[in-house]
């Protein structure tokens, strides 16, 4: 079980001190407690307005990755801006940890078909993998027909996709965020049977453990989507303690094997 982590500014809150930097460091002190080493996926405004954090990340002993240049979705963006915006989000990023940047996790898993002209602006930047894509068709996102295990657009970019359990006609992506926390032990048993072939990982973002923040209705969220944002994060961290009893490296260092078990995938 690789542990990864989705860091972005939900609030907008922009410079200063926003609640995501100390939810952060409390999701550091929780994996190197247990001695796990993760991969932190920055969206384009943390490493713009908290490039400490990031150095501390890296100092920490985790992997740095890209969470877009801005945290919108690909389906907002056009080729020629996203280009740009990734290439300079990107050198910002090894800038401040002085390393490689590798990985890529588009905002809310959203290369999809109609954003999939992505993927070879990735391998041209520069990327090593991306781990954007929920497998299947999905409430948010989703990419239906894609595989479930690990696979290579053309162009060689690596894929890491979701893993996900099936609902009905619905991929659901139950290893991480709201779905972890919303889901009883029971159903996600269940769901996690479903992971032959799959590559065994799980996501959270800073907020899913900031038990003390305000309700508020979050920006380009409806009311309903901010309320289950916003509850039941006080199980977050009891469920990644039990999932902590299998930790694997981060995603870089699996990518030898990752690759050497690909298949081709056409898009």
């Amino acid at each position: 079980m690789t542990f990864t982590v989705d860091v972005e500014d939900h609030r907008g809150e922009g410079g200063g001190a926003p609640r995501y930097a100390a939810m952060t460091r409390r999701l550091l002190d929780f994996l190197d407690g247990r001695g796990i080493a993760g991969t932190f996926f920055i969206a384009g405004e943390v490493g713009r307005d908290a490039p400490g954090l990031v150095r501390e990340i890296a100092r920490r002993g985790h992997e740095v990755g890209s969470h877009g240049h801005r945290h919108a979705p690909l389906t907002e963006e056009q080729p020629s801006g996203f280009a740009a915006g990734i290439a300079a989000a990107k050198a910002r990023l090894e800038d401040l940890q002085g390393a490689a940047v590798r990985g890529f996790r588009a905002p809310g898993f959203s290369l999809t078909p109609r954003s999939r002209w992505a993927a070879p602006l990735l391998a041209e930047a520069g990327f090593a993998y991306s781990s954007s894509v929920v497998p299947g068709r999905a409430l948010v996102g989703g990419y239906p027909g894609a595989p479930r295990r690990p696979f290579l657009w053309p162009g060689g970019l690596l894929e890491i996709p979701c893993p996900v359990g099936t609902v009905g006609p619905f991929s659901v992506p139950f290893a991480g965020g709201m779905y972890l926390r919303y889901l009883p032990p029971w159903r996600y048993r269940w769901l996690r049977a479903e992971l032959a072939g799959q590559i065994d990982w799980t996501y959270c973002h800073p907020y899913d453990i900031d038990t003390e923040e305000p309700f508020a209705r979050l920006p380009g969220c409806g009311w309903l989507s901010s309320l289950l944002l916003w509850s039941n994060r006080r199980v977050t961290l009891r469920r990644w303690e039990r999932l902590a009893e299998h930790p694997a490296p981060p995603f870089a260092a699996r990518l030898p094997g990752l690759r050497a078990a690909a298949v081709s995938f056409a898009g």
